[in-house]
């Protein structure tokens, strides 16, 4: 499903660089549920938007479903995000001026899908989010969790097979952000979707199958959640991991 092979990532700052991700190497075959963690300015959300095709590398090489997406023009990454990818964000991005069956339904125009079709997988969708009667609502008439499933029921719009969700809980409390979680945990079941998370919450990591450590642009550690551990256990173990 994803190949990293010796992915490097570097900014500068006048006539420093700094290097934000060395030679990276990683596998995720499909269904899986993987965290990404580590402290702030460890290469997280860059590593993400690399993954994603937002960004492009100095160095390095990421196949996401046999295609080398950074040997693809501006115009095909467009074309492979938009069929292959789906985007969860910590604002939630959603247009404030749309509903929520309008922000849900957007990408979908881009296609070639009738009105009559959209508007069936925009309920079904918003079915599966636990969120009818809100097709109307506007995101300021909606709480923050309720934001964040409209955004996941928009990444979800096109079918994609991975999931790029960067800190999806980073703006929630525990009770609606384990919400969010348990709705992520769900889907990606049901579904058999790849979801790769950034997030620098342990408990909300301990919901992954695998949890990659990222410290000073390598990756430290790759755990793999043991079979009956829960997630206070898991949270714990992170937590003494990560310290």
């Amino acid at each position: 499903m994803i190949s990293v092979k010796g992915l490097e990532k570097r900014y500068t700052i006048g006539d420093t660089a700094f290097t934000i991700l060395n030679k990276i190497d990683m596998q995720a075959d499909k269904g899986e549920f993987i965290a990404v963690m580590g402290p702030s300015g460890s290469g997280k959300s860059t590593f993400l938007n690399l993954l994603g095709g937002l960004d492009t590398p100095e160095a390095g090489e990421i196949t996401v479903n046999g295609k080398n997406i950074h040997s693809l023009n501006e115009t095909q990454r467009t074309l492979f995000r938009r069929e292959h990818v789906g985007f969860i964000f910590q604002n939630y991005q959603l247009l404030p001026n749309l509903t929520v069956e309008e922000n849900v339904s957007f990408p979908m125009y881009s296609g070639k899908k009738d009105k009559q079709e959209i508007k069936k997988q925009v309920s079904d969708l918003l079915r599966s989010v636990s969120l009818e009667g809100k097709e109307k609502n506007y995101p300021s008439q909606l709480s923050g969790g309720q934001q964040q499933r409209v955004a996941i029921a928009r990444a979800l719009s096109m079918n994609p097979n991975l999931i790029l969700a960067d800190e999806p809980t980073g703006n929630l409390d525990r009770r609606t952000g384990t919400e969010v979680l348990r709705l992520l945990s769900s889907l990606h079941q049901k579904n058999q979707l790849t979801i790769i998370m950034v997030t620098h919450d342990v408990y909300a990591a301990s919901y992954a199958d695998r949890i990659i450590l990222l410290k000073d642009g390598v990756i430290e550690s790759d755990i793999r959640q043991t079979e009956g551990a829960n997630q206070d256990v898991m949270a714990n173990l992170l937590a003494k991991l990560n310290s």
